[in-house]
């Protein structure tokens, strides 16, 4: 990992891709207990439909100056953003429990 400003002058760590590899077997237990908790709850298509819906982290990619959000969890098979939202939340605690720094993206309106 590497420290990187944001946008705020705020200084935060962001992922490498040796980091991303090293923690893929994490994010895809994220995705299974995501899809799991969507399921448990009826698996609704409930909200606008977004693409692009996902987890992300901080990124650096390789010989990059500048950081990127990147998806490293996607969403359930739903279009609705509203369902998707709805869902994740054990996913992000599971990610925070293993120590990853990620936040829910609700994508962009389709």
């Amino acid at each position: 990992m590497k420290e990187v400003i944001k946008w705020d002058d705020e200084k935060t760590m962001a992922y490498q891709p040796a980091d991303i590899e090293k923690l893929r077997p994490v994010f895809a237990t994220a995705t299974e207990i995501w899809y799991q908790t969507w399921k448990e709850q009826g698996a609704t298509d409930e909200g606008s439909c977004c693409g692009g819906k996902g987890i992300q982290v901080v990124y650096l990619g390789k010989r990059k100056r500048n950081w990127e959000c990147k998806t490293v969890v996607l969403s359930p098979p739903v279009q609705g953003n509203v369902s998707a939202h709805r869902s994740v939340g054990p996913a992000l605690e599971y990610l925070k429990s293993e120590g990853v720094d990620a936040t829910y993206y609700d994508g962009w309106m389709d």
